[in-house]
């Protein structure tokens, strides 16, 4: 089964990806220029990490649990799949609206958890943000469903304006405090958030082929159904897990001295730019090929036909993380020293940056092995890899730490990793199942 998408919209998931990873950086620059590494960006920082994990993981996560289902229905027939489609449409509502006003109850005992070593009016000020960014995880969620069923027809351009449409109302909202237009505070950062996540919506649900698909009322429940309730569940503990380890990772630093989170999270947004344009071009671009391939009955001929452009994926990733590994110093400079950002703020960032840059390659190969046990279906082993990776950060976390200080945080990530992608890779390879003797891919 060959992917065949016309030329330029070929192009359009790495550029429209490649310009929000541009956005984004933009972004941390002008945090740098009007924040630098103040406790008001960190009670930010700290607040929109639940909120905003909960929305990138469970993207791909809904998307790689539904869309196999969604095939499925689609070789039923039409009136299946159009059931298939308000079922995951009424999921999508209720389950995004559930979590987002839990978020908002538990929002001072989550910051308790989050950012263990605040006490009094710096708690305060995380729970004030949670509850804002629990609206934008809440707006953005309910794209999810609209990301499903564009994905089924290889139209992949709204998904991958996220972080663009995301980043350029927070650089608004940045050039704002800079400027002095807006107070020196999170709260401007977090409006900006629920409104970047208000774009993201009407990207999706604005975008032809979304609506020209019929909502017409469903036929009766039918013996074909199959659940989705226990898988989304499954895969939301599981993606919940493999959150965790970013989140010990922002409570390790809130106990170190003042700045330690800012620096954290700017050395991982050096990371992540180019770490997700390459994970999330390869799954929105291959991932319907593996699932159709799966559903067809010939999982190990649907996981060779992307087994090359894997391997070029993760090379690009490696190779990119040795030049930053070599450059780290220059680059923070480069990228942040400007305005409040002062020359121990950048010091702070590349002793981060320097050895967590090393976990881009196990990063990307990790994120794109995930969506291949989605498309299995094995969320077990997700959950098992999940519960791996929180054990293998808090060792590594009370090992490095104590010892290396700030690169201590950035060991630990490439350790935990680097293990994690191993043992993923191994199971993978002995749980991919065989092709059936009557499948075949459609060359």
């Amino acid at each position: 089964m060959r992917v065949k998408l016309p030329p330029l919209r070929k192009l359009a998931v790495p550029a429209l990806l490649g310009f929000g990873i541009v956005v984004t950086l933009g972004r941390e620059v002008v945090f740098a220029l009007g924040l630098g590494g103040s406790s008001d960006l960190e009670v930010f920082r700290l607040a929109f990490g639940a909120p905003n994990m909960m929305g990138q993981s469970m993207a791909p996560t809904f998307v790689g649990v539904m869309l196999p289902l969604l095939a499925h229905a689609a070789a039923q027939g039409r009136d299946q799949e159009a059931r298939m489609r308000q079922r995951i449409l009424r999921f999508n509502f209720f389950g995004v609206a559930a979590l987002c006003l839990l978020g908002m109850v538990t929002a001072y005992p989550l910051s308790r958890v989050l950012a263990p070593g605040y006490q009094g009016e710096m708690l305060d000020q995380v729970a004030t943000q949670l509850r804002i960014l629990w609206l934008f995880f809440g707006i953005t969620g309910l794209s999810f469903s609209a990301r499903t069923f564009l994905n089924q027809r290889e139209v992949f351009w709204p998904g991958a304006s996220t972080s663009l449409a995301v980043s350029l109302c927070f650089v608004v909202a940045g050039f704002g405090i800079a400027s002095g237009a807006l107070p020196k505070e999170a709260t401007p950062l977090s409006w900006a958030a629920v409104a970047g996540g208000a774009v993201v919506l009407l990207l999706q649900m604005q975008a032809k082929p979304y609506r020209r698909l019929d909502f017409a009322k469903p036929p009766a429940r039918s013996p074909h159904d199959v659940p989705i309730l226990l898988p989304m569940l499954g895969a939301l503990f599981a993606t919940i897990c493999a959150s965790a380890p970013r989140f010990l990772d922002r409570a390790y630093a809130s106990s170190m001295p003042s700045g330690s989170v800012a620096a954290l999270e700017y050395s991982y947004n050096v990371l992540a730019a180019p770490g997700i344009l390459l994970g999330t071009t390869f799954v929105m671009v291959m991932f319907p090929s593996f699932a159709r391939g799966v559903a067809a009955g010939a999982p190990r001929a649907a996981a060779r036909k992307v087994l090359p452009l894997f391997l070029w994926t993760t090379s690009g990733a490696l190779a990119i993380s040795l030049l930053v590994h070599g450059f780290a110093d220059s680059l923070v400079t480069l990228f942040y020293q400007r305005g409040a950002f002062a020359e121990a703020d950048a010091a702070a960032t590349a002793d981060v940056l320097r050895w967590q840059c090393l976990g881009m390659m196990p990063m990307v190969a990790g994120m794109i092995l995930a969506q291949g046990f989605l498309g299995l279906r094995l969320i077990r082993f997700l959950l098992l890899l999940s519960f791996l990776r929180i054990g293998l950060r808090w060792i590594a976390l009370e090992v490095f730490v104590p010892r290396f200080g700030l690169e201590g945080l950035g060991l630990a990530y490439t350790f935990t990793e680097a293990i994690a992608l191993v043992i993923a890779a191994l199971l993978f390879a002995r749980r991919l199942p065989r092709d059936s003797s009557t499948a075949s891919l459609s060359s």
